[in-house]
């Protein structure tokens, strides 16, 4: 009976989904970055299923030079999101050198005998943790992704790196066979981490439905608040100078050109406009705010969504996507969390068109120097 290696079935799925970010994927960095990083997984996981179905010596030497690239390839994929002033490209040479000595280990293991899937499992593991290190900094790592998708982008690179951190594991265990049984139990190993493998393709399946532009499901996520930033003494008043110097140029940007109208912002977009470093812009808004970036952009377009729900008989759907938002089920739940309310029910408290319309402060930066305004007097 005709039976397909495992890792083929891997390698099959792993085509479909590029097929399908390459058709109905994200746009721009963030899908440029992972087109990339599922084709180096694609060309790795061939070379594995290569590599045990033939067992050709040219197989043998080429394995671990496809294992090698594919986390430095990980790293400057996701790293590369990151806002422009982090950019190191000038440091992107040293991803070679751990490629380099692997490569050196497989071309002289005749000779030398070094044990290169414990090179390479090192090298996983350092990379692994390098990514959900990643993961779990501020929204500034991923200033090139939209801000509804942030939590998204985060949660792929945590998945890549919890991947990598257990293919160096996969990878150290065949070193350990080789040395004591001289690898009987391999083929075992490498099956059950392709079984593994599948789970975490459909874990990226799940994330990926929240990127992707043309389903229902996507992009407006909300990525978790960050706790407000602690500081072992208080903000002294040049500290919060400083924010609110922030605060009112994002603020000028927001009211005067309308940016929170694009459901494709981004820090680094943002930034770009005011002319601040994005990590500025973060720790300003989570300092000040206690929230992200995302939720306060939301918090512009809820603000102008409740003006045009007063004043206007537009229909609720045609509203949102005029405030920059891009799905129901987020708008509902952020405008639930802004006003307490949804939409419609609070189109049914303010009936009548024609009423004037409330005097207060547009957008949550200039309610916040409201209320430290009259707190003062």
């Amino acid at each position: 009976m005709f039976e397909i290696p495992l890792p083929f079935v891997v390698a099959l799925l792993l085509a479909i989904l590029l097929v399908r970010l390459t058709l109905r994927g994200p746009a721009g960095p963030v899908g440029r970055s992972l087109r990339i990083f599922v084709a180096a997984s694609l060309a790795l996981v061939i070379m594995v299923g290569l590599r045990w179905q033939f067992d050709l010596l040219i197989f043998r030497f080429l394995r671990p030079l496809f294992a090698a690239m594919l986390p430095p390839i990980a790293w400057m994929c996701f790293a590369a999101l990151g806002s422009k002033e982090r950019s190191q490209t000038r440091w992107r040479w040293l991803h070679v050198i751990p490629v380099l000595a692997i490569f050196i280990a497989s071309l002289t293991w005749r000779q030398w005998h070094i044990q290169v899937d414990f090179l390479i499992a090192v090298q996983f593991a350092g990379y692994g943790i390098a990514l959900m290190v990643l993961a779990s900094r501020g929204e500034d790592r991923f200033a090139q992704a939209r801000l509804g998708d942030v939590g998204s982008v985060r949660g792929i690179v945590a998945v890549v790196g919890g991947a990598l951190i257990f293919s160096a594991l996969v990878d150290g265990l065949i070193a350990l066979d080789f040395s004591i049984t001289q690898g009987t139990n391999v083929a075992t190993i490498v099956g059950s981490a392709q079984l593994v493998v599948l789970v975490v393709l459909a874990l990226l399946m799940v994330r990926l439905e929240r990127l992707s532009p043309q389903t229902t499901q996507l992009t407006e996520s909300v990525t978790e608040p960050a706790p407000a930033q602690q500081r072992d003494d208080p903000q002294d008043n040049n500290d919060i100078a400083e924010d609110d110097a922030i605060l009112a140029a994002i603020d000028q940007v927001m009211c005067a050109q309308h940016l929170y109208r694009d459901p494709d912002l981004t820090l680094d977009r943002l930034a770009r406009r005011v002319v601040i470093p994005a990590r500025q812009i973060s720790g300003a808004i989570n300092r000040r705010f206690g929230r992200n970036v995302s939720q306060v952009v939301n918090e512009y377009r809820v603000a102008e969504a409740q003006m045009l729900l007063r004043t206007t008989d537009k229909p609720v759907t045609e509203i949102m996507f005029d405030c920059g938002f891009q799905t129901k089920s987020n708008f509902n739940r952020e405008f639930g969390r802004v006003t307490g309310m949804g939409p419609r029910a609070y189109r049914d408290a303010n009936p009548n068109p024609d009423q004037p319309t409330p005097d207060q402060p547009f957008g949550p930066i200039r309610k916040l120097f409201s209320e430290n305004a009259e707190s003062r007097e």
